[in-house]
């Protein structure tokens, strides 16, 4: 659903397109499509494009930022961003919503550590 919110914002989403940013056949998003229609999260279209529902939305909205989280995290870390932008696509689906907020708040504890020890750099 990330894919399809992310191509959405750009335009027309199709089958096709998908299958391309995804690196996947046609007949496979074919599948996946009927799925996530039949579970209410898009709609097709007489065109033959795709858009999501307002509870695909929510949900892809919530895929994308923990994607996001979950990729700046890593990089602050010392992950290569190639590195860090495959791994976070595959953990934003695996990982729970407390542990995705631990690792969050871990990100931001040690940005503020990160800030204070340049402030008490700056005093010296």
């Amino acid at each position: 659903m990330r894919t399809i919110y992310t191509l959405q914002r750009e335009g027309k989403v199709r089958g096709a397109y998908i299958a391309r940013e995804l690196n996947v056949s046609k007949p496979t998003v074919s599948i996946s499509l009927k799925e996530l229609e039949r579970e209410g999260y898009i709609l097709r279209l007489k065109d033959h494009s795709v858009i999501l529902t307002r509870k695909g939305m929510v949900i892809a909205r919530e895929i994308s930022d923990r994607n996001i989280g979950l990729y700046e995290l890593l990089v602050s870390l010392g992950i290569s961003e190639s590195t860090a932008l495959k791994d976070a696509c595959s953990m934003e689906h695996a990982i729970s919503n407390e542990s995705f907020c631990a690792l969050v708040a871990l990100g931001e504890c040690r940005s503020n550590c990160k800030q204070f020890l340049v402030q008490q750099d700056n005093r010296e």
